[in-house]
């Protein structure tokens, strides 16, 4: 019988100890922010568009100022609000298809963190019609907070004149592979967005391994 409570006990400890575990930053591989091109946007603009695309953990403010600007001016060369959120920046283009992680344990989380966000702000620099609604659907706002970003994994694709959330990681549309095929090194875009002299291969990207260990699951 007292063998029977010690090893009810113990796995009582192990649970609690495991939840507390969850808590903490070390469960990061749900925290993570996946984009890739939908399958549709080559039959909408005929190739794969050239579209930069960012990420960034944002006060209210800067989500107001961001919505505000609209997207043109926001990506627009030398943009002082893009500088200061420093985003996360991943690249595509007719060449360029692979999807692209954002992981939790990262130096933009560390940073964005400081500033206690309230909303993760995801936006694609992409050709627009005339008519383009007053809500801007190139803009992708998801409060931190509502929809437990840091219990679940952000998944979106790019398509036509928009972003969308999905559920599931985002794949290739060439090649169907999924996105912990590519990380970017980001070192391209914050010379872009600084203005720090870029060097010979700084905007190579890395390829086949996972950060940290993670694993697609």
């Amino acid at each position: 019988m007292n063998h029977i409570l010690r090893t009810l006990r113990f796995f009582r400890l192990l649970g609690t100890g495991a939840i507390l575990f969850c808590l903490l930053p070390g469960c990061a591989s749900q925290r993570r922010v996946a984009v890739g091109l939908s399958p549709e946007i080559e039959d909408y603009y005929a190739i794969y568009p050239s579209v930069e695309f960012d990420v960034a953990a944002v006060t209210a403010e800067e989500a107001d100022q961001i919505k505000s600007d609209g997207v043109d001016k926001y990506f627009a060369p030398g943009s002082l609000l893009r500088k200061r959120l420093e985003p996360f920046t991943v690249y595509f283009s007719q060449e360029e298809t692979r999807p692209a992680v954002l992981y939790f344990r990262s130096d933009y989380w560390d940073r964005w963190l400081k500033k206690k966000p309230v909303t993760l702000i995801l936006i694609a620099d992409l050709p627009h019609s005339p008519d383009m609604p007053k809500e801007d659907p190139r803009i992708l706002s998801i409060d931190l907070k509502k929809n437990g970003v840091f219990a679940r994994p952000v998944y979106v694709e790019i398509e036509p004149q928009k972003i969308t959330r999905i559920f599931e990681l985002p794949k290739d549309p060439r090649t169907g592979l999924p996105a912990e095929i590519r990380r970017p090194d980001n070192r391209e875009a914050e010379a872009k967005i600084h203005g720090n002299p870029r060097n010979q291969g700084d905007g190579q990207n890395q390829r086949g391994a996972s950060e940290n260990g993670e694993t697609t699951t």
